[in-house]
């Protein structure tokens, strides 16, 4: 691309340099706006919410509530902890005229509960040819930026996470260089209502970055989110709203239609925007189980099509199984206190909590030996109701704690005496 700009290295003319400086800033704008209204232009630094990954840029964005892999962090860090193995991707992104954006991330499960990433991304275009005041060559112009950021992801309960992130970046407008750090936090949880997950994420918390003698505030935004599977009908819904200094409101949307786990469908958009429907496209193909390869194509009305493509490598440590499993042994304790008590027509049982585990409830008369299992499902919950039987009699309860699928022994068994 060339950009002819009248500028003098030698005379420090500085109405000169903000015009360059402002033309600059503007094509970094454009390059990434999919959404342009009335807060255009108010963040510099916008790199810092690039669409990265391919496939969160197929469902339009909306993966705040359903990110399960290393990308996760770009969106939401909580929702690292939903990575079923460790991950390294690579990204490539192929915007207008010629600008590219290139990601490597990684991400580890370093227990069940703790989950850490990294990730680096470079923004960069051809140099830019400068001209003085007489239209004769000067130095070119260089336009680049760079993020290195860190995320970890704990979590509270097999349906609750948090997270948190931090990021450096660097901005190169011809020269014009700044710098600084950004936060980001979030949460993700699983609600009473299956298959329907809730997030919310907070990112890109800072101080204002200084170019020159212009300082500019950078892009922050908070989002809310919701994600939600039909495991009959194998799709996945995401919806996010999202609100920025930069953009107001979007709401965005996406679906992910799954084909046996080995190749995937996307579709998404960014609505309340003045570019109305301007939907995405993505594909997904997981070849085998370790390797995972998407791509997106986006048709911006004034700036023409670009195009996503990652790569994605799932992966095991060496002795990570071993480990993890001895650390599973040391935490599936069952609970260590059961009470249980009469409570009108119903028999409560209540128990102690199990770091990161779920429950089952067992039961039988104490004149017999066989137990059953009374708990419909899973339990999250510390307490259980049972109707009271119609006739006397003294019933056993015993709890046990499940936990990645592994059940403990029963917790000491209480006895309760219907009368």
């Amino acid at each position: 691309m060339t950009l002819v700009m009248n500028r003098s290295l030698k005379d420090g003319n500085k109405d000169m340099k903000n015009s360059i400086y402002a033309l600059l800033i503007g094509l970094i704008f454009l390059g990434f706006s999919q959404a342009g209204d009335r807060f255009a232009g108010v963040s510099s630094n916008l790199f810092l919410q690039a669409e990265l990954s391919p496939r969160a840029a197929a469902l339009g964005g909306a993966y705040s509530a359903i990110g399960n892999d290393v990308y996760a962090m770009f969106y939401n860090p909580a929702g690292l902890a939903n990575m079923k193995r460790n991950q390294v991707g690579f990204n490539h992104v192929q915007w207008f005229q010629d600008i590219r954006m290139q990601n490597l991330s990684a991400g580890f499960k370093l227990d069940p509960c703790f989950f850490v990433a990294a990730g680096f991304s470079y923004l960069g275009m051809p140099s830019i040819q400068g001209k003085d005041r007489y239209g004769q060559n000067t130095d070119a112009l260089t336009v680049n930026s760079s993020i290195m950021q860190m995320s970890m992801a704990y979590k509270l309960h097999p349906s609750f996470s948090i997270g948190f992130g931090v990021k450096y970046f660097r901005d190169n407008l011809a020269g014009y260089v700044a710098s600084g750090f950004a936060f980001d936090f979030g949460f993700f949880m699983e609600t009473i209502i299956p298959h329907l997950s809730l997030a919310a994420s907070v990112r890109n918390v800072g101080n204002k970055v200084r170019y020159n003698e212009m300082s500019e505030t950078i892009p922050f935004n908070y989002r809310i989110g919701l994600g939600y599977r039909i495991p009959s009908l194998h799709l996945r819904l995401g919806l996010d709203g999202v609100h920025s200094n930069d953009q107001g409101w979007l709401l965005k949307s996406g679906i992910e239609i799954d084909f046996l786990n080995r190749a995937f469908l996307r579709v998404g958009n960014a609505w309340f925007s003045a570019n109305g429907l301007q939907p995405s496209f993505g594909i997904g193909a997981r070849p085998i189980k370790s390797l995972a390869i998407d791509y997106t194509l986006f048709n911006h009305q004034n700036l023409g099509l670009t195009h996503r493509v990652g790569l994605t490598f799932s992966f095991s440590l060496k002795g990570e199984s071993k480990r993890l499993a001895a650390r599973n042994m040391m935490l599936l304790q069952p609970p260590q206190r059961v009470y249980g008590f009469l409570q009108g027509d119903k028999i409560k049982l209540e128990w102690s909590d199990v770091p990161g585990a779920a429950y089952n409830v067992y039961a039988r008369k104490s004149s017999d030996s066989q137990w059953k299992k009374v708990s419909p499902r899973l339990l999250w919950a510390h307490e259980f109701l049972i109707n009271n039987p119609p006739v006397p009699v003294a019933i056993d309860f015993a709890i046990t704690s499940v936990l990645n699928g592994k059940e403990s022994a029963f917790s000491r068994i209480v006895t309760v005496e219907i009368k």
